[in-house]
């Protein structure tokens, strides 16, 4: 449970510097970014010290191509329609759910009722937490069009999440079967082949299918380089913020995920990493300007007592 909760801490932090890069060079190239640099960290540590390409790495690198391929894209592409505490809200919240039911359904990784009933409170929790958001983002007058199709990748981030989840944990649980202890680092790098992957397809389609403008325009409609900045501050690299959202959802997060899976089942790891968008607030706050209104403290009691309650019947 420690590494969801850590999980949940880092994946908190990652959509808010993830809009930044966003903001600045397009999320096509900042999904890139974000996992070339965890490939490369990662990957060293697996062929230098872990298994390399050996145990379930079919199935880990079609869990990444779902979860970080299909999952990361649709998350990054919503940020910027919805922001970042209302679209990791609908992401983790839904991804919860689809993370146990696919689990049960596959290869009975089931939840107590006092687990589910706990998982459920965290929820509840993360929903009340962020409600206030959700109306800000009608209040703003966003186009009901934008907002429309914010709330469609989200959703659909949110299957892949759960989806990609469940797999990961099936994936560990058949190497321990065979006797082959998983390397979490290991497994983390596996799943990244895949994302990785469908981050290249997807580029290579909006630079030369599609309009260059299309995931590569920053938020004034620019097309800077990668290498840019204004006025030389540090703020505005792209790939400072890359490398951030690279260092604290695909290295860290993603790892701890991993690790978090070899001991509790699927959908009790995804309900625990649901907090992430309470968590976000403060961060948004800082670098967006999302001061936290009332219900977010009363959100963030009600998850923490569910959090509490889980450890303590853990």
């Amino acid at each position: 449970m420690i590494g969801a909760l850590f999980t949940a801490f880092f994946f908190g932090i990652t959509p808010v510097v993830a809009g930044r890069a966003i903001a600045l060079i397009g999320f096509v190239r900042a999904n890139v970014i974000r996992l070339s640099f965890a490939l490369l960290i990662l990957g060293v540590w697996a062929f230098a010290f872990g298994q390399g390409m050996r145990g379930q790495t079919q199935l880990f690198i079609a869990a990444g191509a779902i979860g970080f391929g299909i999952g990361g894209l649709s998350l990054l592409a919503s940020l910027s329609r919805l922001g970042a505490p209302l679209a990791s809200l609908i992401e983790e919240t839904i991804a919860a759910p689809v993370a146990a039911v696919v689990a049960w359904f596959w290869y009975a990784d089931k939840l107590t009722t006092l687990q589910i009933e706990l998982c459920a409170v965290i929820l509840v929790g993360v929903v009340i937490g962020l409600l206030p958001y959700v109306r800000s983002t009608v209040i703003k007058g966003v186009a009901l069009k934008g907002v429309a199709l914010g709330v469609g990748l989200a959703l659909l981030a949110a299957v892949a999440q759960g989806i990609s989840v469940a797999a990961t944990k099936h994936g560990q649980m058949l190497m321990k079967a065979a006797h082959t202890p998983p390397d979490t680092i290991t497994v983390a790098f596996q799943r990244l082949i895949g994302g990785f992957l469908v981050a290249l397809i997807v580029y290579a389609i909006a630079r030369f299918v599609w309009r260059r403008k299309w995931g590569f325009a920053a938020a004034d409609g620019s097309i800077k380089s990668v290498l840019s900045s204004d006025g030389g501050k540090l703020t505005t690299r792209p790939l400072f913020w890359g490398g951030l959202n690279s260092i604290f959802g695909p290295i860290l997060g993603v790892t701890f995920l991993v690790w978090a899976l070899q001991t509790i089942p699927a959908g009790q790891a995804q309900a625990i990493q649901a907090v992430a968008p309470l968590i976000a607030v403060p961060f948004a706050f800082w670098l967006q300007g999302h001061k936290p209104p009332r219900l977010w403290y009363l959100g963030a009691a009600v998850a923490i007592a569910g959090l509490a309650l889980l450890y303590l019947n853990s």
